[in-house]
């Protein structure tokens, strides 16, 4: 009976889609990666994997999503950096807003030629459907304790007061993502302004003023990956976190896509452009890039 030594992991952390916590199995954004799911990964590598693990690559090709789990998965990056692992980011075709968040927490950034990334800003876009009501008339009753409880209803117009809190609310969020991103990238350049607008960004303008560091593709990632561990390929494992589903789950999602229409992806990747959305509603007030 032979032995046979145990093979070290690299593993491949996919985040494709809208960044979002919310999951389910029957979810409308099936192109979206399982962020939890992400977060649990990362977790796991700092803590039970470690001694295993070689290194990370982190695989995005995302439009960005919400403020707090682009923020979590950046933070366990960094933990999975504290343990000594190195994580890598490969760029695909676009990773903006809260994706470069995270990119930005790893120690290194590879992006292919014509990719896109940047938009480090926040935006905030709510629907007004008043106009709309009182043609089809359709009445919406609000029964609700403080002031401000129904925050962002399509119903009605904003209050001044409302547009004031919402703005402040965008900045100090704008400003807690430049501090991330300095922290992370300390070689950006601080006189041009425009890096933190809000706008996007080719990968040679990103090469140029430091938002990533090598134009390449993923496997340029993994070679730098295991030069970088001081390991051959034939003698790792790529451990991905895609998920396997099976024929009913498959099946059951194509049913329920067949019938229900993503309006959040539309809104970010449609009406809303690469920028993402930071969407603050009455029904659940959540933060989008």
């Amino acid at each position: 009976m032979f032995s046979r030594s145990k093979k070290k992991k690299v593993y491949v952390i996919d985040i494709f889609g809208v960044i979002e916590a919310a999951s389910s199995s029957i979810s409308l954004s099936k192109k979206n990666t399982d962020m939890q799911k992400v977060i649990k990964t990362l977790h796991k590598i700092a803590v039970k994997d470690r001694e295993e693990t070689v290194g990370v690559i982190i695989h995005l090709n995302t439009p960005g999503g919400t403020t707090g789990t682009s923020e979590e998965t950046a933070m366990m990056i960094e933990k999975v950096r504290s343990k000594g692992i190195p994580v890598v980011a490969s760029i695909a075709d676009i990773c903006c807003s809260g994706g470069y968040w995270i990119a930005s927490a790893c120690d290194y950034i590879f992006a292919n030629r014509t990719s896109m990334t940047g938009s480090i800003g926040v935006i905030m876009q709510l629907p007004n459907l008043n106009g709309l009501s009182d043609k089809l008339g359709v009445k919406q009753v609000t029964v609700k304790a403080g002031r401000m409880k129904d925050l962002g209803n399509p119903f009605r117009e904003l209050t001044e007061e409302e547009r004031e809190f919402l703005q402040e609310h965008a900045e100090e969020t704008h400003e807690i993502f430049k501090e991330a991103v300095r922290s992370n990238r300390r070689e950006i350049p601080s006189d041009v302004p425009e890096i933190f607008d809000g706008r996007p960004f080719s990968a040679d303008f990103a090469l140029h003023n430091h938002l990533i560091d090598e134009i390449g593709t993923f496997y340029d990632a993994l070679d730098y990956l295991l030069e970088k561990a001081g390991v051959e390929e034939k003698d790792i494992k790529l451990q991905y976190n895609a998920e396997k589903k099976g024929l009913l789950s498959r099946l059951f999602s194509l049913e329920a896509g067949s019938f229900l229409v993503d309006w959040q992806q539309i809104g970010i990747l449609g009406r809303n452009g690469i920028g993402g959305l930071f969407n603050g509603g009455a029904a659940g007030k959540n933060s989008f890039f």
